[in-house]
């Protein structure tokens, strides 16, 4: 007779979340910050990307080795773009949706991600600037624990 032994995974959400409502495409939105913030995110090599979902998502990093801080700029929205019918004569022959990160956060258009600090004061500030930031709409803190895709930010 054989067991089958099951381990439910739980990864551990050590950093802190801000959602970032804006119409900005998202190299605008990372120069935005970069100014307001006074910190340098680059493209990350690669976008995350999820087959089962079809979509990809852009990804800015910030490294900051002095003090232990890593920040990224993650998109939630992706455009996917379906042709229904290529040889159809429909007056719409592509299908377009949005696909989320986040699905339950469809509201929110960026989420910067910051992994290495826990100053509680420091982040009400830094959501400050990004209030004051060019065409940001809002932003605000969320708890990665409130969220049922939060493994999705995990990379």
């Amino acid at each position: 007779m054989s067991k089958v032994l099951s381990f439910d995974l739980e990864f551990e959400h050590d950093y802190k979340l801000i959602g970032i409502h804006s119409s900005l495409e998202d190299y605008r939105m990372a120069y935005f910050l970069n100014q307001s913030l006074e910190i340098q995110l680059k493209r990350y090599p690669e976008d995350l990307d999820f087959e089962s979902q079809k979509g990809h998502f852009s990804v800015y990093e910030y490294t900051n080795r002095k003090n232990n801080i890593d920040a990224y700029l993650i998109s939630n929205k992706f455009l996917h773009i379906n042709d229904t019918n290529a040889n159809s004569d429909s007056l719409f022959p592509q299908e377009s949706r949005f696909i989320y990160l986040i699905p339950e956060k469809k509201q929110v258009d960026y989420f910067l991600k910051i992994q290495g600090l826990n100053m509680e004061e420091f982040l009400q500030q830094t959501v400050e600037k990004i209030n004051k930031t060019f065409q940001v709409i809002t932003a605000y803190l969320i708890d990665p624990y409130d969220l049922r895709s939060r493994d999705h930010l995990i990379f």
